[in-house]
């Protein structure tokens, strides 16, 4: 490699590395959101739930500086040519894998649980699962309840927790946004 794809190559990991950090704090923001909307009472926030919460979001897409993840990642949404994204194809395939596999708040992780009740790491699960929704929107000036409409039909998770994910952003986080 070339000195010229090398500092290219350091400017795209500096430049994901920063949009990595953006959208943790963003995680944060929605966390805060969250616990402090008045539609969201009904989850009976206690000083448990809140903690437990705020050390997923604290640990929220680690997974991301991994060496399984991170210059997939990076080359597939940074690359230094068209060339390299197209070469970066099938390893982001697999990080992307690796990386919902590893963090539970994605349903694709939850898609083949089978339980008819719900555990409270399933519910943290979900809750972050909508927070995840909350940060993209902030990047995307979208809501959850905009993307789980678009994207609902493809969404396979068990019932009870899709249910949950639904109350949660119907009845409780976008409820304000919503225009029935």
């Amino acid at each position: 490699m070339n000195i010229k794809n090398i500092i290219l190559t350091k400017i795209k990991e500096h430049n994901y590395s920063k949009y990595i950090k953006e959208h943790k704090e963003n995680i944060d923001r929605a966390f805060y959101e969250m616990v402090m909307c008045p539609d969201m009472e009904w989850i009976g926030w206690d000083d448990e739930l809140c903690y437990q919460l705020k050390q997923r979001v604290d640990k929220h897409d680690d997974s991301k500086y991994s060496e399984e993840e991170f210059d997939a990642y990076r080359k597939f949404y940074h690359p230094i040519s068209q060339e390299e994204k197209e070469n970066a194809k099938e390893d982001f395939d697999k990080a992307w894998e690796h990386h919902w596999q590893t963090n539970d708040h994605h349903w694709q992780n939850r898609q083949n649980d089978n339980a008819e009740t719900m555990t409270i790491e399933q519910q943290l699960a979900c809750l972050e699962n909508v927070l995840d929704w909350m940060a993209m929107g902030y990047k995307f000036n979208d809501r959850p309840y905009k993307y789980y409409e678009r994207n609902k039909d493809t969404i396979i998770m068990p019932k009870i927790q899709k249910d949950f994910i639904e109350k949660v952003i119907y009845e409780g986080i976008d409820k304000q946004y919503i225009r029935r």
